[in-house]
């Protein structure tokens, strides 16, 4: 009977019934002693088990507004008049049952029961959602400080790709109103020396001579290539200009000193400058 009612809830797909049975003696949950409460269980899917604590509630709420009824109802009158009454009161308890998930709080993501909205298994409901909040909030500051970190590395990635193309690629993420940077290409000046440049023990002063000769020569190759590069302004073409011609002059004066020095060891000259440098040289 509704009287014996103690509580209706459910979590998940569980839906339970608490009644008073002072006919058995049971332990409660929540006075952890002896009493007469009796708790029956069923199982079902979340959203089956939700409708039916739903509609008991609604039931359990027309039993309280039937047995207000009773008690002011006078005993004179007639089964009609008693009818009107139940339906006019039961109007807004229709409607506040329909507002009852919004407004009272009682109804929570994966539970409900008939326990108030000021109890303390609702305070902590509040606590626990308030903490999932921060930590919602916490993990979202991290995740866009990685992604604005990734932003940079994209950033450098895509200018990098523009100075050895010439052409800043699509990819290259921009902010609103915002004009993508203005990168000039690269020229390929690196060179890499050879593993057999350190001095022999056959001849050192010699072997020394060739490695500077080395050097120099791919240090011609360089200024060779920043002199041809095109789209250059009349001043400093010019500059380049000179400095190649300059390492021209260094790379022949090398050559001399080694050729002096192997004629000096009775040892045949070499041409090495003139071979090195194939193709049309820059005036």
């Amino acid at each position: 009977q509704w009287k014996q009612l103690e509580n209706l809830y459910f979590r998940e797909k569980k839906f339970a019934v608490e009644v008073h049975d002072p006919r058995r003696i049971s332990v409660s949950r929540r006075t952890f002693g002896q009493s007469g409460l009796v708790v029956q269980t069923w199982y079902a899917n979340t959203s089956l088990i939700k409708s039916i604590w739903v509609m008991a509630i609604s039931q359990h709420q027309f039993y309280l507004d039937r047995k207000q009824s009773k008690a002011k109802i006078p005993s004179a009158r007639s089964l009609d008049d008693i009818a009107m009454d139940l339906t006019e009161m039961g109007t807004p308890k229709v409607s506040k049952l329909v507002t009852l998930e919004a407004k009272n709080q009682l109804i929570m993501a994966s539970n409900g029961s008939l326990i108030s909205s000021g109890s303390q298994d609702s305070e902590v409901s509040e606590e626990q959602k308030e903490k999932k909040i921060m930590e919602l909030k916490k993990k979202e500051k991290l995740l866009q400080e990685k992604l604005l970190q990734k932003v940079e590395e994209l950033k450098k990635i895509c200018l990098r790709e523009a100075e050895l193309t010439g052409k800043m690629p699509k990819e290259y993420p921009l902010g609103a109103g915002e004009e993508p940077p203005q990168v000039r290409r690269r020229v390929g000046t690196a060179f890499k020396l050879d593993d057999n440049l350190l001095p022999s023990e056959e001849d050192p002063a010699l072997q020394d001579l060739e490695s500077n000769f080395i050097i120099h020569q791919k240090l011609v190759e360089a200024a060779k290539k920043l002199a041809s590069e095109p789209d250059l302004c009349k001043n400093v073409k010019k500059k380049r200009k000179q400095e190649y011609a300059d390492a021209v002059k260094k790379l022949q004066e090398i050559e001399n000193s080694i050729n002096e020095y192997r004629i000096k060891c009775g040892k045949k000259p070499t041409q090495k400058s003139t071979l090195a440098l194939p193709g049309e040289r820059i005036p």
